[in-house]
């Protein structure tokens, strides 16, 4: 039975929740648009994401305080920028459009039940076998001590994983969307601020990583990787 490795975060009971209605909504006989519902699915993703991909990690590595303000700077940018573009597609939304939507988050979801039959929701995409392998042999590196060639790996690796990240969170629902060009810009500037302005942040942090803050980002890069 083959495995698929995701990278994943937990939703919270409130955005799963309103999205759970949402995707219930649309697949009724007859919806409507719902640009609020969308705007605020949308804008609490984005703040999740960001907590558990830059806020979360620095605090869990321990980074001093130069580091935690690139990382916030960069939190901030990106912020921003998604949250415009969250606010102008959401508005301009057709019926059609809310449907596929509501299809796509479906699919960006996972249910995992542990042992004692507690569900737990997560927003998640798939990495493919060569990634997961990458990640791993990063983590592996950090474990065993290999300090430069673990600063390297895990670097390489968060490099490679944002744009699959990317393509998942934006580029994919985006082009399913199919905006206008005037939207499409507003989306791929967007896009292309976040990519510049995380592939910087984890250029400058990673490589300057301790052995204890190498070991830290492993067993958290580990926990963010799910396998179904």
């Amino acid at each position: 039975m083959s495995t698929t490795t995701y990278i994943a975060f937990a939703s919270s009971e409130h955005l799963h929740s309103t999205t759970d209605g949402f995707i219930h909504r649309m697949a009724q006989d007859s919806p409507r648009p719902e640009p609020e519902t969308i705007e605020t699915i949308m804008v609490s993703f984005l703040d999740e994401a960001l907590d558990a991909f830059f806020v979360q990690p620095q605090e869990f590595l321990g980074l001093g305080s130069g580091m935690r303000r690139i990382v916030n700077m960069t939190v901030d940018t990106i912020s921003k920028a998604t949250r415009m573009v969250v606010t102008r597609t959401a508005k301009k939304m057709d019926l059609a459009q809310n449907h596929a939507s509501a299809e796509y988050m479906d699919t960006m979801r996972l249910c995992h039940t542990d042992p004692e039959n507690n569900e737990t929701w997560y927003i998640a995409f798939p990495i493919d076998e060569a990634l997961r392998e990458q990640g791993e042999l990063a983590i592996a590196a950090a474990r065993k001590g290999y300090t430069q060639s673990a600063r390297n790996q895990i670097t390489e690796f968060l490099l490679a994983l944002t744009d699959v990240g990317l393509y998942w969170y934006f580029e994919e629902p985006m082009k399913l969307m199919k905006f206008g060009p005037v939207i499409q810009r507003a989306v791929n500037m967007g896009v292309e601020t976040t990519r510049k302005a995380t592939k910087s942040t984890i250029s400058k942090v990673f490589p300057k990583l301790d052995d204890e803050q190498l070991h830290a980002a492993a067993d958290y890069i580990e926990g963010l990787m799910l396998k179904t």
